[in-house]
């Protein structure tokens, strides 16, 4: 009996330790969420899981850098949330290739590398959150690689009114980072 009172003891302090983290670096956990996490249908989850994962093992003293620690951690998370929708898109597709119904088939992922992959992944994410013309103008401008006045032309509108988009759109993306 007397271990299981030191064990809720422990877990109490497990908790307490999660929910002082999660007041410390909230803003920043939710961020680096929504960076990694592309479907927003997800994010609460990996949230959800990232406290259950620091209360069942809570961070080890030596542990220097927390926020570096919660970035490995959210990435690691992200990882397996990709993995687990190419699993319900693999098994979608073989009950479709079984029933013969029609899905889109996207390209293979093993052609892009990996990092190049994480990078227009996270990219994307965070244009879908703009305003449909501000992100018309970052995509190109980063993505692309065009030049304002490329843009301008592109778009038929003033080099003024781009920059006006890019900077917006970067306000709008610094907002949403909570990068100050």
């Amino acid at each position: 009996m007397r271990e299981y009172y030191m064990n809720t003891e422990r877990q109490g302090e497990a908790v307490a330790a999660a929910v002082r983290i999660f007041g410390e670096h909230g803003s920043f956990i939710r961020s680096m969420i929504r960076l990694r996490v592309c479907d927003v249908s997800r994010r609460e989850d990996v949230f959800q899981e990232l406290f259950l994962r620091l209360v069942d093992r809570p961070v080890s003293s030596d542990v220097r850098n927390i926020r570096g620690y919660l970035y490995r951690m959210i990435v690691h998370d992200a990882v397996d949330v990709v993995r687990e929708q190419e699993n319900e898109y693999h098994h979608l597709k073989k009950y479709a290739e079984r029933n013969r119904i029609s899905i889109y088939n996207h390209a293979s992922r093993n052609a892009i590398s990996e990092e190049a992959q994480e990078k227009a992944s996270a990219f994307t994410c965070l244009i879908r959150q703009l305003r449909r013309r501000e992100a018309q103008v970052m995509t190109l401008r980063y993505r692309d690689n065009y030049s304002i006045p490329e843009i301008a032309a592109e778009m038929g509108i003033d080099r003024r009114s781009v920059s006006r988009y890019l900077t917006s759109g970067l306000r709008e993306l610094r907002r949403l980072l909570a990068v100050e």
